[in-house]
């Protein structure tokens, strides 16, 4: 018997090595925020919510979450959780990175646009099942790769879903955007006040409200994320601090150590080991 048809051709690029870490986490309001406050990552960073009541700030946009809610960070964004009470907060931590396979990492640039999603139905279900296989379980190599691409497939399929919104109210977007645009230089919250047209304890109450921290606690630790940026870069500890609007060299030291426990240098070093 004779069969006709069509050919169809598979090109799979091939997967180089590449780190990837999976945390399994609970905390609460006093740990996390004494830990770790608005930060960035060189690699992608997945936030998979299993419990409490938290929001997510992701550079100016700020989401509700609720069971099986995903945050998605790209390189180079900054994002902060968010607590709206002491209720303890389970959650995932993936962190990964995919430099070394172009092809993956174009399909995740270009892939996912959105910083939140929301799967739906049972989808909900198996992404913190295949979360809690590559956390807890002893798997293979074809098993990690499956699981993990099977993850992928999932927020693909799911990233559509739902058209979610930011929560951030409109006031605290253009006060957020008016610091973007001088953040690169001296500004104080009186600056912020006076531009807006807002008085100093509005300006603090909707700060607190909103992103459960203050305009000034907002601006410095803004100002030393793109500082550290800058020093993974290579550029100096002093065109760092200058570039955003530090131009006390000391006291961009001393306000670098308290928030990343070793100073600019060091940091730098870290990034740039010979």
């Amino acid at each position: 018997m004779l069969y006709s048809g069509n050919i169809t051709k598979l090109n799979i690029p091939a997967l180089n090595e590449f780190d990837f870490q999976i945390k399994l986490t609970e905390t609460n309001r006093s740990i996390h925020t004494h830990e770790i406050g608005l930060h960035t990552h060189s690699e992608f960073e997945l936030y998979i919510n299993l419990s409490g009541d938290v929001s997510f700030l992701v550079e100016n946009n700020l989401y509700d979450l609720k069971r099986g809610d995903v945050i998605i960070a790209r390189p180079g964004e900054y994002h902060h959780c968010v607590y709206r009470s002491d209720a303890p907060h389970k959650l995932f931590w993936i962190l990964f990175d995919c430099q070394k396979n172009k092809d993956i990492l174009d399909f995740l640039k270009d892939g996912f646009r959105e910083n939140y999603i929301s799967p739906q139905g049972d989808l909900r279900e198996e992404l913190i099942d295949l979360c809690y296989a590559l956390h807890h379980r002893s798997l293979t190599n074809e098993e990690k790769i499956y699981t993990f691409f099977r993850l992928f497939a999932i927020l693909k399929q799911s990233k559509n879903a739902i058209s979610a919104k930011s929560v951030l109210p409109q006031d605290l977007c253009k006060i957020m955007d008016y610091i973007d645009c001088y953040i690169h230089e001296e500004i104080t919250v009186a600056d912020i006040a006076k531009a807006l047209y807002i008085s100093q304890s509005t300006l603090e109450r909707r700060f607190k409200e909103a992103l459960d921290m203050t305009p000034l606690e907002y601006i410095r630790k803004k100002k030393l994320v793109l500082a550290a940026q800058m020093l993974q870069e290579g550029k100096s500890v002093l065109t760092a601090g200058t570039s955003v609007g530090y131009n006390d060299n000391s006291y961009f030291i001393e306000l670098f150590k308290h928030y990343y426990k070793i100073t600019p240098y060091q940091y730098k070093k870290k990034w740039h080991k010979t």
